[in-house]
């Protein structure tokens, strides 16, 4: 981990810790532990085996995508590249540092730059997506069902806008798809406007590679809208297997607090929290996620009992991924090592 990467650790879990603590200062009281008392471990560790599930639904999506190209990842493999990231995007803005990660992992499976480029670029579109349709469907549901409730209008505003950047990146990734020639120049462009201080040779190196990777990048597109279909089925399934999962692990929280469950406003409340922590406001969205789960869900949570719900969620879905990817990391640094031991020195 280098100083930047420890830098943005220390930041992430210094805001997170420290808007926990005052909420919990804020909402803990006696009824606090006379309600706990009804709490059932067995649905707070459920909680965590559905996140670890969601995880093996990335992984999925990740090694049937990969295979629907001609390429054989191995589901642990794929598995340890999707822990690994989760450890950059819990301490990156809008969670963006794992994206290179998962290129790279995909190529030491011998997956080329390109086809990687192409299946991680994918995964953001189908989780788009997703998000979108999902975001679309809350907001008719809130007007139709949940008109009474009293919603923070900061949040339904800032769910609003991220909506539309993502609907306004996914409508930009449809331009660069549909037209190769206009992406290339402008990659051209932008080379020698932050190259102009490199030499010409350097600058044909780096033209050489964008050509090469950019032909590799719609070859693989014309794949996934061709002969590979299969992998945009299967990107399209895992990617909802995987949101589903992770916003009902929400709903089987507040069961194992003692609470009813609530699915349906629960599972909207967790789209619009998702499509919010995506700004890129703080690293991970620390901070953002704590408040903006406490503001959605003191409405049907009561307020001795927030607090600690949300350490339960956070400790699953930021904690709990600093571990698991911090450890992935790990395997990764290993392998890395031990390739570079056993290379023979060239005298």
């Amino acid at each position: 981990m280098d100083k930047s990467q420890k830098r943005w650790l220390f930041i992430s879990l210094g805001i997170s810790l420290a808007v926990l603590f005052v909420m919990l200062i804020l909402t803990f009281d006696t009824s606090t532990l006379e309600e706990l008392e009804e709490c059932n471990l067995w649905f707070i560790l459920l909680a965590f085996v559905m996140h670890i599930f969601s995880l093996g639904f990335w992984a999925l999506r990740i090694k049937l995508m990969c295979r629907s190209l001609g390429y054989k990842v191995p589901f642990f493999h794929s598995f340890n590249l999707v822990c690994s990231n989760m450890f950059l995007a819990a301490v990156t803005p809008s969670q963006i540092g794992g994206e290179p990660v998962r290129v790279y992992e995909l190529t030491k499976a011998n997956v080329p730059g390109g086809e990687a480029t192409a299946v991680v670029i994918m995964e953001r579109v189908f989780d788009a997506i997703v998000l979108i349709a999902g975001t679309i469907i809350s907001v008719f549901l809130l007007g139709l069902f949940f008109a009474d409730l009293n919603f923070p209008e900061a949040y339904m505003m800032i769910a609003y806008i991220a909506a539309f950047v993502f609907a306004g990146l996914l409508l930009v990734f449809l331009i660069i798809a549909k037209n190769p020639v206009w992406s290339n120049k402008v990659l051209h462009k932008l080379l020698h406007i932050f190259g102009k201080n490199k030499s010409p040779d350097i600058i044909q190196e780096y033209q050489r590679k964008i050509d090469l990777h950019l032909g590799k990048f719609y070859v693989t597109l014309k794949h996934f809208t061709g002969k590979s279909k299969t992998g945009m089925f299967y990107g399209l399934l895992f990617s909802a297997l995987y949101w589903v999962n992770e916003f009902i692990i929400a709903s089987v929280l507040m069961v194992g607090l003692g609470l009813p469950p609530n699915f349906l406003l629960s599972f909207i409340f967790m789209i619009l929290i998702t499509v919010i922590m995506m700004i890129p406001l703080t690293p991970g969205g620390v901070g953002v996620a704590e408040v903006s789960m406490a503001g959605f869900y003191a409405l049907i949570i009561p307020t001795s009992l927030i607090g600690v719900f949300v350490l339960l969620w956070r400790l699953i879905m930021y904690y709990f991924n600093l571990a698991i990817g911090f450890a992935a990391s790990m395997i990764i640094v290993r392998r890395e090592a031990k390739i570079q031991k056993d290379e023979p020195i060239n005298l």
